[in-house]
């Protein structure tokens, strides 16, 4: 899996980037494992136009094939930005995976009520 992590309108310091491989690249790679799919991760500064104070915003986009899965929040603190953003992801990923395997069993019974018919 490939993996971007862009900082906006910030500069990434080592401890946020290992926080975010450790955090979000580990548990997605450990679930979709070592396939053609595209992980990107920016970290930003909210607009100061409308929030006042220091308010940081996560984005994470993972392709997969033509499936887009997508996650971002906002917070005061940048490692429960991106706890919460990995509960987003996670559970996305989650449910991607159970609709595939739905749609597999779903498959199966139905060849198996046809071979019983005949």
């Amino acid at each position: 899996m490939r993996t971007i992590i862009k900082g906006k309108q910030t500069e990434l310091t080592t401890t946020i980037r290992a926080y975010i491989e450790a955090k979000i690249i580990g548990p997605a790679t450990r679930i979709i494992g070592k396939g053609d799919a595209l992980l990107e991760v920016e970290l930003s500064h909210a607009s100061r136009h409308h929030r006042k104070g220091n308010i940081w915003r996560v984005e994470v986009n993972l392709k997969i094939g033509k499936t887009l899965l997508r996650a971002e929040e906002e917070g005061e603190d940048p490692h429960a930005v991106i706890d919460a953003v990995e509960n987003e992801l996670l559970r996305e990923i989650k449910s991607f995976k159970g609709k595939k395997q739905t749609k597999d069993i779903r498959t199966a019974r139905k060849i198996k009520k046809v071979l019983k018919k005949i």
